[in-house]
């Protein structure tokens, strides 16, 4: 059977997961699902809706587009082993910029 490829959507959200530091049991409650759909998203067997990134959206305070352009920019990339550290890297480095206001710890102490 030919190996299916994993949306790069599914792949933005673990990483957005992981970079807010949510376990999939945490993310899941907030999101209002069972772990094991969030687990079904994250390994790209269960579609992402518009629903559902309407919710990841909501729960980790950023907007859609922010999540489809962090997809976008992942899937230009190609995932060796070798390489997938510079993609996490570059995924960090735009999640970063992706954080909302509230969370920059900086700004918050300067205030």
């Amino acid at each position: 059977m030919p190996e299916t490829k994993k949306p790069m959507i599914n792949e933005a959200l673990t990483l957005a997961r992981l970079y807010w530091g949510y376990s999939q049991v945490e993310l899941a409650e907030m999101l209002g699902m069972s772990q094991a759909m969030v687990s079904e998203i994250e390994r790209g067997s269960k579609a992402v809706t518009i629903e559902t990134l309407n919710r990841y959206s909501e729960v980790l305070g950023v907007r859609k587009s922010q999540l489809m352009f962090f997809a976008e920019e992942i899937e230009s990339e190609v995932p060796v082993r070798r390489g997938r550290l510079i993609v996490a890297r570059k995924a960090l480095d735009l999640l970063e910029k992706l954080k909302p206001a509230e969370f920059d710890i900086a700004k918050t102490t300067n205030s």
